[in-house]
């Protein structure tokens, strides 16, 4: 993407939106499928403002990793970056320390997003006959813990975007997951090739918070299977800035595998 002083690609603009969400001195979690963005904004932030965070990685193994070890490789899940982790640890102590509220932060992806902000990564069509089969649900639904959920997906669509997801995997709304005996701490943040995306606490559905630069809001409701809430206005996505860029580019992803990871629009 072009804005007329800076080259980016949309994957890198999502990771510096996540980026600067993330605060120094936190704990927070990254799942291992597909996961490039979220490994590099935790990067980035540690990188940029956030050296003292630690990041627990869910694949191959658990384990505590800091600024040293979040270079991305080309794989989201390898031995070589656990081997020089902080800490190793079973698998249940994430699990603990996210109900606990130890965890600032945690990264989750979505095959399916509805309204409300339930995610699915489990299956598409009926759950006894689907017509494509996710990779499970793992820890996601004890995201909703952390007292920041970020949710991306690498594609904004009508087929991701629906009114309805056909399998819940966490369930988004808070009176929900107030009703099912959750602790209740933090909303889901959403980031997807073409906007930002909170939550209206008024009507507990996803509210469009900035459109990426080039998009329009017409573009955004155009590709999402249900009635977004739109403010009366709606600012456009703080672009990554030349310092971002330089630093991602050179100590977060030397080998440029964000430029090859375009997402879709």
């Amino acid at each position: 993407m072009d804005t007329g002083t800076v080259n980016y690609t949309i994957a890198e603009l999502m990771v510096c939106t996540f980026a600067r969400e993330i605060p120094d001195y936190s704990v927070g979690g990254v799942p291992g499928v597909r996961s490039e963005v979220p490994l590099a904004a935790v990067g980035l932030a540690a990188t940029m403002h956030a050296p003292n965070l630690v990041c627990l990685t869910m694949a191959p193994i658990f384990a505590a990793i800091t600024k040293e070890q979040l270079v991305l490789t080309g794989f989201t899940s390898e031995y070589a970056r656990e081997k020089g982790a902080v800490a190793i640890f079973e698998q249940e102590y994430m699990y603990d320390w996210l109900h606990k509220g130890v965890m600032q932060w945690f990264f989750g992806g979505a095959m399916q997003i509805d309204q409300y902000a339930d995610t699915n990564v489990v299956c598409i069509g009926d759950w006894h006959k689907p017509k494509v089969r996710g990779p499970g649900g793992a820890g996601l639904s004890a995201a909703y813990y952390a007292h920041r959920c970020f949710i991306w997906v690498n594609e904004h669509s009508k087929r991701v975007f629906v009114e309805k997801v056909d399998f819940i995997s966490a369930a988004g709304p808070r009176s929900k997951r107030l009703a099912n005996g959750y602790v209740v701490r933090g909303e889901p943040m959403v980031v997807s090739p073409l906007a930002v995306m909170d939550i209206d606490p008024a009507t507990e559905r996803l509210r469009l918070k900035s459109v990426h630069p080039g998009v329009s809001t017409d573009e955004v409701l155009d590709n999402t299977g249900f009635d977004l809430i739109v403010p009366d206005h709606v600012p456009q996505t703080q672009p990554p800035t030349e310092q971002e860029l330089n630093i991602l580019r050179t100590e977060v992803d030397p080998k440029g595998i964000l430029i090859h990871e375009e997402p879709l629009g």
